[in-house]
């Protein structure tokens, strides 16, 4: 019975180290369209990409981010080994009452699905989702 235990209490150990982490707080600032201030911390979401500063779909983007997500709580999640980009900014998945907003983003043609293991960074769980959505969507400045 204990060695039952023992693997069981082990097991749950391996899954908590796999298992993405969630956080939630409220936006208080929505810098671009990949970019959320969260209770004071700046959240890059993961996997995709939206138009910078002076190209073509930046204030959409921005805008429905904005609308989305503004004074809101949101859910972080997190990938396990892809927490932090070189900018210090914490990297996770944007959810909003279960809808995951980067996809939103991607299915509306405001976003890019990237930075994932097709570009040279690490894989993470929505890759393929996103690459598709990606693909049979039409980007806005197309």
């Amino acid at each position: 019975m204990r060695t039952r235990k023992y693997w069981a209490a082990l097991l749950l150990a391996g899954l908590a180290l796999v298992a993405p982490a969630c956080r939630s707080g409220i936006v208080t600032y929505v810098v671009d369209g990949d970019t959320i201030d969260v209770d004071g911390r700046r959240v890059r979401f993961i996997g995709i990409d939206t138009p910078e500063r002076g190209q073509c779909g930046y204030r959409e983007a921005k805008a429905r981010v904005a609308q989305l997500v503004s004074r809101k709580r949101v859910d972080i999640v997190s990938v396990p080994g892809n927490t932090v980009d070189r900018y210090d900014r914490e990297l996770g998945y944007v959810q909003l009452r279960g809808f995951d907003i980067g996809k939103v983003l991607l299915a509306e043609g405001l976003a890019r699905a990237r930075y994932d293991s097709l570009d040279g960074y690490p894989f993470h769980q929505r890759q393929a989702d996103y690459r598709a959505t990606d693909a049979r969507t039409r980007n806005l400045c197309e």
